[in-house]
C-alpha cells in the first residue's frame, strides 16, 4: 500500500514503452521513442497496418498517433497510414472545437448563475494536459456542483436549450452534458461513495478560479485531479489505452509540482491508496514510472489481485477488472460483497418489490454474461 512515508521520496521518472503495449504504446507514450517506432512501423504490411489502425480507433489514439507519425521522416511511414491518421486527427480537431463552443456558453451560464463548477476529464484534459485540440477525444462533458446547486444548474441548462434525459445526462443536439454531485458516478453506484469517500466540499475549497473553454470554472489542485485519473482509470477497467495515457501525460507535465506527501495522505483519506498504486503501474507501460519505497509491495497484495493486475500490464486485461480490484480495496469481506453486488446490479436499475427483482434476476445474469463475452472479444480482436 501507499503511505505518506514511503511517497516522501517519490520522483517521476522517464522510462521505456512495456514490450506488452506494442506499437500503440510507443504511439501513445509521452517519452517519444522515434527510432523503435520508426523500426516498429517499417515491419508492418498493408493488412498489419490496416490491424493497426483498427487498434489506435478501439484505444481512442488516433489524434497522438498522428502527431507522432508526423516526427517521423516523411519517407519512412507508409502514406496510407500517415493520411488516414491525419484525417482523423483533423476530424478529433474539429469535433473539440465545436464542443468548446458549447461547453463555454454552459459555462458562462452557469456563472451568471452564481453557481461554482468543476470540469472532470474531458475538454479539462484536452487542454491541461495535452494542449492540443486533435490530440483526445472525447464524448461528454463531466460536470461536477456541489449538491445543494445540483437542481439550479439543471434549471440552467434547461434554460440553455439542453434536455435532461432520465437517468442520464442533458443533451442539446449531439452536446452531452452530465452533471455530477460527486466525480465517482455514486449516484448510480452508491456503493462507491462508501469505500471512496471523496470530501465534494473540500474539493471545491481547494481549487483555484481558471479558465476551461475560455470560461470560468475551478481548476482542482493537481493532487486531487492525479487521485481522480488514477479511480476513473481503474473504475473503468484499464479498457482503452488512452486513458493510461492521460495519466502518464499528466504525471510528466506535473512532475514537479505534485506533492507526494499530501498525495499519499489524500488518497489515504478517500481509501484509494491501492487504487493509486495500481493506477501508477499502469502509468509505468507507457514509461512514466514513480519511484517510491513501497509502490508495489509483494507481501501486501493477494494472488487474486497479482492475477489481475498481471493481465492489466500484459494488456489482457479480463472484464470487470476495475470492480473486482477495488472491490479488493474494501475494508471488510461485508463492504466487498456489497460493493460487487452494486457492480453486478446497481441499486438504481433494479426494479422495486422482493418479486419483481426475482423474476429480472436471471435476465440480469445473461446480460452480463453476453457482455462479458463480447468484451473479450473485442479485446482479443484489437490486442
Amino acid at each position: 500500500m501507499l503511505g505518506a512515508t514511503s511517497l516522501q521520496m517519490a520522483r517521476v521518472v522517464e522510462g521505456t514503452v512495456s514490450s506488452a503495449a506494442g506499437i500503440p504504446g510507443l504511439l501513445a507514450t509521452p517519452v517519444p521513442n522515434d527510432r523503435e517506432l520508426r523500426a516498429s512501423l517499417e515491419t508492418l504490411d498493408a493488412p498489419a497496418i490496416a490491424v493497426l489502425l483498427d487498434r489506435i480507433s478501439f484505444h481512442r489514439l488516433d489524434g497522438l498517433a498522428h502527431r507522432a507519425v508526423s516526427r517521423l521522416p516523411q519517407d519512412a511511414i507508409d502514406p496510407w497510414l500517415r493520411s488516414a491518421l491525419k484525417r482523423r486527427a483533423q476530424r478529433f480537431a474539429a469535433a473539440t472545437l465545436s464542443q468548446a463552443l458549447a461547453l463555454a456558453e454552459v459555462l458562462e451560464a452557469l456563472e451568471r448563475s452564481r453557481i461554482p463548477v468543476v470540469v472532470m476529464r474531458g475538454l479539462r484534459s484536452v487542454e491541461s494536459i495535452y494542449g492540443d485540440p486533435s490530440l483526445r477525444p472525447f464524448e461528454d462533458h463531466d460536470l461536477l456542483v456541489l449538491p445543494a446547486d445540483r437542481a439550479a444548474a439543471g434549471s440552467a441548462l434547461k434554460r440553455s436549450g439542453f434536455d435532461e434525459a432520465v437517468r442520464g445526462p442533458y443533451r442539446r443536439g449531439g452536446v452531452l452534458v452530465d452533471l455530477h454531485t460527486e466525480p465517482l458516478g455514486a449516484r448510480r453506484r452508491p456503493s462507491r461513495d462508501v469505500l471512496f469517500p471523496v470530501p465534494v466540499r473540500d474539493l471545491f475549497e481547494r481549487s483555484s478560479p481558471g479558465l476551461v473553454a475560455g470560461a470560468p470554472a475551478l481548476l482542482l489542485e493537481p493532487e486531487d485531479d492525479l487521485l481522480l485519473l488514477s479511480i476513473h482509470l481503474v473504475k473503468h477497467s484499464f479498457d482503452r489505452m488512452v486513458r493510461t495515457a492521460d495519466l502518464a501525460h499528466f504525471l510528466l507535465l506535473n512532475r514537479g509540482a505534485l506533492d507526494w506527501t499530501i498525495l499519499a495522505r489524500r488518497a489515504e483519506s478517500w481509501g484509494s491508496s491501492r487504487v493509486l498504486g495500481w493506477a501508477l503501474r499502469a502509468a509505468a507501460t507507457l514509461g512514466v514510472c514513480v519511484r517510491a519505497f513501497d509502490l508495489a509491495p509483494a507481501g501486501d497484495t493477494s494472488l487474486l489481485e497479482r492475477y489481475l493486475m498481471g493481465r492489466v500490464l500484459a494488456l489482457r486485461t479480463l472484464p470487470g477488472t476495475g470492480d473486482l480490484l477495488m472491490a479488493l480495496a474494501a475494508p471488510t469481506l461485508r463492504a466487498r460483497m456489497l460493493f460487487l453486488l452494486d457492480a453486478v446490479w446497481p441499486e438504481g436499475e433494479r426494479p422495486r418489490g422482493v418479486l419483481r427483482r426475482t423474476s429480472a434476476l436471471p435476465r440480469r445474469v445473461f446480460d452480463l454474461a453476453g457482455g462479458g463475452v463480447r468484451h473479450a472479444a473485442e479485446r482479443r480482436l484489437r490486442r
